[in-house]
């Protein structure tokens, strides 16, 4: 019996004893895996796009990261930059294609190149990509061909369009659901993408063109006209309706929220000698009094979620190469350079 006891606790011992010695590996991430990621426009006649890479741990900046892997610049006219798991999507409007990399390494994974025209935003639903697509303008300078692209993310390619009301902009996913902005209107379309068909609009302040969500759950749309101006609206994307609505300046474009949800950010005039950023709690019902920032040629705008600092694009000019500004609320912290007109920023964590 005593023997029976010793070798089970022999066999206790040697089971653990082999669990513990066990190395356990971990997957090493790449170099882009943690930062800031800064999504330089370019210049229409010259194709110069680049995206470079912040680390605010060291403040090391890297100025063409595609470049930098690849020894070649992305080029293009880079609209926006979009991140899914382990997969970076490189929007060149003018060129009408998606450059896909890995998005730790920035090494190529593949080239969508067909089915686009002008391409702006990308999001990814039910296991399918979404793209809004403007199409070409025609002579009275309308878009009537826009469409939203289906992308197959298996052999990254078009599987097919789906036409959308005029100069489909910002997308949000919402359950199976994509909101799709129509910038050159006054509505929001509802996508689903089970069917991938539109299934009905939420009216909106005209000229709709970013979402973000807060703390709620209730979806947040900046639009911003010309003509009527622009303004701030919360949507219940659940019950397809506009919960308030409010105008916050004569112009308007970028909008972000911070890292706990509750507070709006949004750059205002930024057309005229001095652009201002402004800020509101999701309980607003009408314009800051204030602005928090002003400063000339504010192009780009984000708020870091896990820090709450702001950083600003500004474009000098598109005359040569612009600047990330960084505030702590009013103050500013410090700036660095980026590629020509830095227009919006990607926090990876």
């Amino acid at each position: 019996m005593r023997k029976t006891r010793l070798f089970i606790l022999l066999a206790v011992y040697l089971a653990v004893f082999t669990v513990s010695c066990k190395k356990t590996t971990e997957t090493p991430r790449g170099k882009y895996a943690v930062g800031v990621f800064v999504v330089n426009e370019g210049n229409f006649t010259e194709a110069n796009g680049s995206v470079g890479f912040y680390n605010p741990q060291d403040q090391s900046v890297v100025a063409d990261v595609y470049a930098e892997e690849n020894g070649v610049a992305p080029g293009g006219v880079l609209q926006s930059v979009y991140f899914y798991n382990n997969l970076a999507f490189i929007i060149d409007q003018v060129g009408s294609r998606i450059e896909v990399v890995e998005a730790e390494t920035f090494k190529p994974v593949a080239a969508i190149e067909t089915g686009l025209s002008t391409p702006r935003y990308m999001v990814v639903a039910n296991g399918k990509g979404y793209v809004s697509n403007w199409g070409p303008f025609d002579s009275n300078f309308n878009l009537p061909e826009s469409f939203v692209a289906v992308i197959d993310l298996n052999d990254f390619m078009v599987s097919k369009t789906i036409p959308a009301t005029s100069g489909p902009e910002g997308l949000f996913v919402f359950g199976n659901q994509v909101l799709v902005a129509a910038s050159f209107a006054a509505e929001v379309q509802i996508l689903d993408t089970d069917n991938d068909s539109f299934t009905g609009k939420i009216d909106v302040a005209d000229g709709p063109k970013t979402f973000v969500e807060d703390k709620n759950g209730k979806v947040w749309l900046l639009s911003s006209s010309y003509v009527t101006g622009a303004a701030l609206s919360q949507l219940d994307a659940a019950a397809g309706t506009v919960l308030k609505s409010f105008p916050i300046s004569s112009s308007a474009m970028r909008l972000a929220i911070n890292g706990s949800g509750d507070r709006l950010y949004y750059l205002a005039a930024p057309f005229g000698a001095d652009a201002e950023v402004k800020t509101v709690g999701i309980d607003a019902t009408e314009d800051a009094s204030e602005a928090l920032i002003t400063a000339p040629n504010l192009y780009g705008l984000g708020v870091d979620p896990a820090s709450g600092i702001i950083y600003v694009g500004n474009h000098n000019g598109f005359q040569g190469n612009g600047t990330v500004l960084r505030y702590d609320g009013t103050t500013m912290l410090d700036s660095f350079a980026a590629g020509v007109g830095p227009n919006g920023f990607v926090f990876r964590q």
